[in-house]
């Protein structure tokens, strides 16, 4: 509507006139194409500590309401992607390049969408105003090992971070974690903005970091891992409320996908399935319910995960004849089979909801996984390329593509696909090895040679940048 737009438009100009100037020398300590090289190796070497999940769904949906935000919020030129981690603590964190990361607990932890937006568009912010950058900057004079302090304090965080700051001067750290509240304010003023371009509740961010607060004070030592890595004090919370009241309040949205997502991870990405089916079941039973349809579905993949096969299909049944049009209880319908074993009829069960579903990629994963467990390697092998040319490969798909092409006999490019993998998974000596056993089997084929030559040369560039010694051996086979 014209008068929310000019309502938005006007907080926009305040906001504009109200934010801390903080300046930005920035570029003179690290360029733009520097920090896509920081991000990138930030996220190797997090695979090493941290578990992603790659689930297609998920990944989808976090991606798409990131991107969502990112394309309202100031700043442009950066190529964002959204991880998801599997951990309980409430947490998420952003990195130079675009990598932004949320940790299951903290989404579970969101009682509306626009909450997990809230977070979301925070962690944007820090990355469109090149907040690492600019506190690389703030301390330009000061010791390496305080430069170094601040890094791990801002990428790492948690005891990791806190470690690493208790190592350096105390004085130092305060005036340095105060600047840092500047920061947080920087990112709460725009982050707040781009959830009103985004039609979110603007007031979902204030009042988040209000019961974030209110955790952190019952639980003391065990407070929120945000609030370690994001100073949040009351004068900050109070002044995100004064920015929020000024944007209207928009009409909640449809938060079905949202309460589906959340389901499925609570269902799925926990230790205990049994716990969650005694979840979803109690939660079935309360009469106030408003999300009943949610905790079906979630019903649904905790009795999968339980291996309850039975009972897991007779919800999925019934929610499919309740909405045959919702693309996740067919992922799920499908999912149980593959679980079962029942690869085939799995397959065929994708294959019906991809042509339903026509503008879905994520179909694609789910029928390339079902391919390779059916040992159609040929057909999984074109299938996981095809995923790979859509969108930005993952290491479970050179996992699953080396998987493929070994089955294949296909050694060559097995172990060019092992080595992206464990490239990506942090472990460079192990993707070096995997590239030296691909160049006994690259027999007379120069261009094959050339190929694996010119990653090793360059993996072993980037091992010497980081001070560690390389050796390179050729295997004999």
């Amino acid at each position: 509507m014209i008068w929310v737009a000019i309502a938005a438009a006007a907080a926009s100009a305040q906001d504009s006139n109200q934010l801390p100037e903080l300046g930005d020398y920035s570029t003179s300590i690290i360029s733009s194409a520097e920090e896509q090289k920081l991000g990138r190796e930030f996220m190797r070497d997090a695979r090493r500590s941290l578990s992603f999940i790659e689930d297609p769904e998920l990944h989808d949906y976090l991606n798409q309401l990131g991107q969502r935000l990112a394309a309202n919020s100031d700043g442009g030129g950066v190529d964002f992607s959204f991880y998801l981690v599997k951990d309980p603590a409430l947490n998420a964190f952003a990195v130079p390049g675009g990598y932004i990361s949320v940790h299951t607990g903290l989404i579970l932890a969101t009682r509306h969408e626009s909450e997990l937006a809230s977070v979301l568009a925070h962690e944007v912010a820090h990355i469109t105003q090149r907040h690492l950058p600019r506190m690389l900057a703030a301390v330009k004079s000061q010791t390496i090992p305080m430069t170094a302090a601040i890094i791990a304090a801002i990428l790492l965080g948690g005891q990791v971070g806190q470690a690493a700051l208790a190592a350096t001067n105390a004085s130092m750290i305060e005036r340095q974690l105060k600047y840092s509240r500047e920061f947080e304010r920087e990112a709460d003023a725009i982050g707040i903005r781009a959830l009103a371009r985004s039609e979110f509740d603007p007031r979902s961010m204030p009042q988040f970091f209000e019961r974030m607060q209110q955790w952190a004070r019952v639980q003391d030592s065990n407070a929120p891992e945000f609030l370690r890595t994001h100073p949040l004090t009351t004068d900050r919370i109070a002044e995100s409320i004064s920015r929020a009241e000024r944007y209207p309040s928009p009409t909640r949205s449809n938060e079905d996908q949202y309460l589906h997502m959340r389901a499925k991870i609570r269902a799925l990405y926990n230790d205990e399935p049994e716990r969650a089916v005694k979840y979803f079941s109690s939660a079935l039973e309360d009469k106030q319910n408003t999300s009943a349809r949610a905790d079906r579905y979630g019903y649904a993949l905790a009795l999968m995960a339980s291996s309850q096969y039975d009972r897991a299909r007779e919800q999925i049944k019934g929610l499919v004849n309740l909405q045959p049009q919702n693309s996740s209880y067919r992922i799920v319908e499908a999912e149980i089979e593959m679980s079962a074993g029942n690869h085939d009829r799995a397959l065929e069960l994708y294959r019906a909801a991809r042509h339903q579903f026509a503008d879905q990629t994520v179909f694609q994963h789910y029928i390339a996984a079902a391919l390779l467990k059916s040992g159609r390697h040929q057909e999984a092998k074109q299938a996981i390329r095809g995923v790979m040319l859509k969108t930005q490969a993952e290491p479970k798909l050179y996992a699953m593509l080396a998987r493929a092409e070994g089955e294949l006999k296909n050694p060559l490019a097995a172990h060019q696909a092992l080595a992206e993998y464990h490239y990506l998974m942090g472990n460079p000596r192990e993707a070096l090895r995997q590239l030296q056993l691909a160049r006994t089997y690259a027999g007379d084929s120069f261009y094959a040679s050339a190929s694996i030559d010119a990653r090793v040369t360059e993996i072993e560039q980037q091992l010497r940048l980081a001070g560690e010694k390389v050796k390179s051996e050729k295997p004999n086979r």
